[in-house]
């Protein structure tokens, strides 16, 4: 079907005509009238027509046309290239591929990185399941996906579990890796707080796997920077044994601790790798207090509560509009359900968080953000602002913006005052609005959160009813409380690091210097000195990248690492120290967990197959009903003046009629 798009109304096409008629009128004038001999008549009614189209033309006029496009069926190839993979697979996965040459094949390795193709080396630390299976979503969303190919022995150690997964296409496993079963036993997991408080007894809580171990003793000790802390004997009870032990260990020390949990080898045990496992935990001196201020109660603002209770660096105090509030006491305020804000609150510095930002009430208070209501209530979806950057988003929360039920808010418009971040915009159906749903602002010395809408309490039964968790949910507003309470570095050499550094990853400070009225310089020489656990020293320089100034330092052995910055030329220094942790590498489980495969299987409609099985693997996707092509129409625009037949046309035809005006004297 083919049709014309202008962006200009209908009268414009008027004008064209009647400016093609008033040139050609103009041409062909003599004396007062037209000449109205054939000839003339003629030439005048091709240069009106000629003149109109050009006109009309230069209003660019799309035409738009339907066309077919047959989409081949697509098969994602995924091959694990952890540690824990020695099988040597890559002849039989092209083998594989030949055989589904009818189809769109993608290729892609993963362990805790994904890459494109297949890869050659089994070197991957890591393993994350969901977040294969995830980027596997977002990249061929809408597309017409047959199934995915998953070549792996099951084993994982990071990301959520596949077991509470979705997923929107088959996915076939190829099985790989040993299933024999060893004597062993080893640490499966280590459950602990970040941050404990100086003074206090932390919990630890260490899981502990074990198989063909019945009635084997042996030993639990926890390490503290090398000093031992805590020993216990434990005996394993039967062949296939899980057991967790909750460990409550004092907090004397300020400053990241590394503590190392070890469980002593069995009698002939081949692998014990899997029996150390480091953690870190930073103790601070102090926890933040904070105030809600409400004036309802509210599901949402249970659904707010339940989350910053969890994190023990806050205390909370709930009070009522009717209490007196000394702002001082508090590093963050959550406002809600409260008609007028007590003016102690809005004119001091301290954070604030402001839950139903659109209520009316609050157009009259001193706040950068005004809101002037124009309707009802509309429901709406909210979307990530892709230029925000304050704080991270997983996979997992992404999905969760995406995929929860809608929040309710006020129909209106806004006003701002001064710099506002978007974190979250409002979509209204498929239309992306750019009002807000949460924004903050940091200027000087105080940081502020508006959240206009409401309905937060479902995204929180939708993240458990969905992953079994509120991971997702608890991170949208532990980062953004997080984000309001911590306190700007307000020192003239600033610095951007890591705490914990994982061993296969590049370590890089980021600095900056500013002058006496805090404006950004970094015009001197920064130098940058280490010394690791061993004593050893290696110096590093601050190089200039765009902005600011970058110590690249590469990959540093597991160990901890005092550091001191120093600007040459003046008295400014930091200290401070790092570690670079060992990571629980696959190789710390020998047996593979094709439990995991076939649960997978089980899922998503597919099966599992060995490596010897690949031409079975072939006839299965084959014989999928997801093995069709899929016909879909597009829509195509292209502007006229952008179609070079018609220019030239236009051009042969202009061409012509001059030389029959100049042939019979008419120039």
């Amino acid at each position: 079907m083919l049709g014309f798009i202008s962006g200009f109304p209908f009268y414009y096409t008027i004008f064209c005509i009647i400016l093609g008629l008033g040139y050609a009128s103009f041409l062909y004038k003599r004396g007062t009238s037209i000449a109205l001999n054939r000839l003339t008549l003629g030439l005048f009614i091709f240069r009106a027509i000629f003149t109109s189209v050009l006109a009309f033309l230069l209003l660019n006029p799309v035409i738009r046309s339907d066309i077919s496009i047959t989409a081949r069926p697509i098969v994602i190839i995924a091959k694990d290239n952890s540690q824990s993979i020695e099988d040597e697979i890559n002849n039989d996965l092209e083998l594989l591929i030949d055989g589904l040459g009818d189809f769109e094949v993608f290729t892609c390795s993963f362990s805790d990185k994904i890459s494109d193709g297949l890869s050659q080396r089994n070197n991957g630390l890591r393993t994350n399941f969901s977040q294969l299976f995830s980027e596997i979503s977002n990249k061929f969303e809408n597309r017409n996906v047959a199934g995915v190919i998953l070549a792996s022995d099951g084993c994982y150690n990071t990301g959520s579990s596949p077991e509470y997964l979705s997923y929107n296409f088959p996915v076939h496993s190829i099985a790989l890796g040993d299933t024999t079963r060893y004597k062993d036993v080893r640490i499966d997991n280590v459950v602990k707080n970040d941050i404990t408080f100086l003074g206090n007894a932390f919990p630890l809580e260490v899981s502990l796997a074990s198989s063909v171990s019945k009635n084997e003793d042996t030993k639990l000790i926890i390490w503290n920077n090398g000093v031992k802390e805590y020993e216990n004997s434990i005996t394993i009870f039967s062949d296939v044994d899980y057991n967790t032990y909750t460990i409550h260990l004092p907090a004397n020390k300020i400053g990241l601790q590394t503590y190392t949990i070890e469980v002593e080898a069995l009698d002939a045990e081949e692998n014990v790798a899997n029996n150390v496992f480091d953690t870190y935990i930073d103790v601070i001196d102090s926890r933040y207090n904070i105030l809600i201020l409400k004036g309802k109660n509210s599901p949402d603002l249970a659904a707010y509560k339940s989350v910053i209770e969890k994190d023990k660096n806050y205390k909370i105090e709930v009070r009522d509009i009717s209490d007196h509030i000394i702002p001082e006491e508090y590093q963050l305020a959550i406002i809600f359900g409260v008609n007028n804000i007590p003016n102690n609150l809005i004119n001091n510095d301290i954070p604030l968080i402001i839950f139903n930002a659109t209520q009316s009430h609050y157009v009259d208070l001193k706040l950068p953000v005004k809101f002037i209501k124009e309707g009802g209530v509309e429901e709406i979806i909210p979307y990530k602002n892709k230029d925000f950057s304050k704080f991270s988003f997983s996979p997992e929360l992404l999905r969760l913006i995406t995929d929860a039920p809608p929040l309710f808010t006020s129909f209106g418009r806004y006003e701002f005052e001064g710099n506002i971040e978007f974190v979250l915009n409002q979509k209204v159906g498929a239309f992306e609005s750019k009002n807000p749903v949460i924004m903050i602002q940091d200027i000087d010395a105080r940081k502020m959160a508006f959240i206009t809408a409401e309905g937060w309490w479902k995204w929180k039964l939708y993240d458990y009813s969905y992953n079994k968790n509120n991971i997702a949910f608890d991170a949208l507003f532990s980062k953004l409380s997080r984000y309001l309470v911590l306190q700007e570095d307000k020192s003239l050499l600033r610095l951007e690091y890591e705490k914990k550094y994982e061993e296969n990853n590049e370590v890089i400070f980021r600095a900056n210097l500013y002058n006496e009225s805090y404006e950004l310089v970094n015009n001197k020489e920064v130098v940058l000195d280490l010394v690791d656990q061993e004593g050893r020293e290696y110096n590093f320089q601050f190089s200039q990248e765009e902005n600011e100034l970058i110590a690249r330092m590469g990959v540093l052995e597991v160990g901890t690492y005092h550091f001191t910055a120093d600007v040459k030329g003046s008295d400014l220094v930091r200290k401070g120290v790092f570690d670079v942790k060992r990571i629980q590498v696959e190789q710390l489980g020998l047996s593979a967990n094709h439990h995991i495969l076939y649960k997978i299987a089980e899922l998503s409609d597919g099966k599992v197959f060995s490596i010897n099985d690949i031409q079975n693997l072939i006839q299965t996707i084959k014989d999928s009903e997801r093995n069709r092509k899929i016909i879909y129409s597009k829509e195509k625009l292209e502007g006229l003046i952008n179609i070079p037949w018609i220019l030239l046309i236009l051009l042969l035809l202009i061409s012509v009629e001059w030389f029959v005006r100049k042939y019979n004297g008419l120039i």
